[in-house]
């Protein structure tokens, strides 16, 4: 069964007729729902000021008391609006407003659905112009390694292993990084960073985000199995808040 983003509509006009109209050719698209029903604009204007469901507005113009394009220009919907009516004099009125579409009565199904597309689109196009600009990602810093500097950023580091002189840096993509750096240091510089590291053993420094599981003597980092020291065993427990059960 294909599953449907549904989009909720709103019908208002004063003719029954007309609504039921509407409402007939709504239950026949999958992706829309009504959302609600209006005799009048009074009531439209009380419903999108009371709910934020409705995503297309089927708005007859010629309507007592207030207009559909009074409507409109007192609510000032952010919502798609199609205008439904019997009349052609309010087409350019009705652009202005910037109402996606405007349906003649009577209007085919097929018309109808061409208006519906039209909305969607502009729903759509809101959505897209509205989403905040992806940051850049910056690296928290470089590593030297081989003659070659490597941005790197705290989230990269799965663990590292001590090296004599050197720090092995094991990263998500697991690529490995040499630096002329003794563990210890290399520990110091993360601190400063700000990055939740713990040491393990006197050659094995982990990040806590990437613990999967955690053994009475070693610790998965990913998919890595590494060993935990006895003499850095309480102090990596408590650490995490995690009680030593032997």
């Amino acid at each position: 069964m294909i599953e449907y983003e549904k989009y909720n509509c709103l019908v208002v006009d004063d003719e029954p007729i007309a609504r039921k109209i509407v409402k007939n050719y709504i239950e026949q698209l999958p992706f829309l729902e009504l959302g609600g029903e209006c005799i009048n604009a009074l009531s439209a204007i009380d419903i999108l000021r009371s709910t934020n469901t409705i995503h297309i507005i089927f708005l007859d113009i010629n309507m007592p008391n207030l207009s559909g394009i009074q409507l409109t220009k007192i609510a000032q919907p952010q919502q798609p609006i199609i205008f439904t009516t019997a009349y052609t004099d309010y087409a350019v009125e009705s652009y202005e407003l910037e109402a996606v579409d405007y349906l003649l009565k009577p209007f085919s199904f097929e018309r109808f659905t061409k208006a519906v597309y039209k909305a969607i689109d502009s729903i759509k196009k809101t959505r897209r112009t509205s989403l905040p600009l992806p940051v850049e990602k910056k690296p928290d810093f470089f590593i030297k390694s081989d003659g070659k500097n490597y941005p790197v950023s705290l989230d990269d580091i799965l663990y590292c292993e001590a090296k004599k002189n050197y720090t092995m840096v094991v990263l998500k993509n697991e690529q490995k990084l040499m630096p002329l750096i003794p563990l210890s240091k290399f520990e110091t510089l993360l601190q400063e960073e700000g990055g939740e590291f713990h040491q393990i053993h006197r050659s094995f420094l982990i990040s806590k985000k990437y613990i999967t599981a955690i053994g009475s003597s070693t610790v998965t980092i990913d998919k890595f199995e590494l060993p935990i020291g006895v003499q850095f065993r309480e102090r990596f427990f408590k650490a995490i808040g995690m009680t030593d059960q032997g």
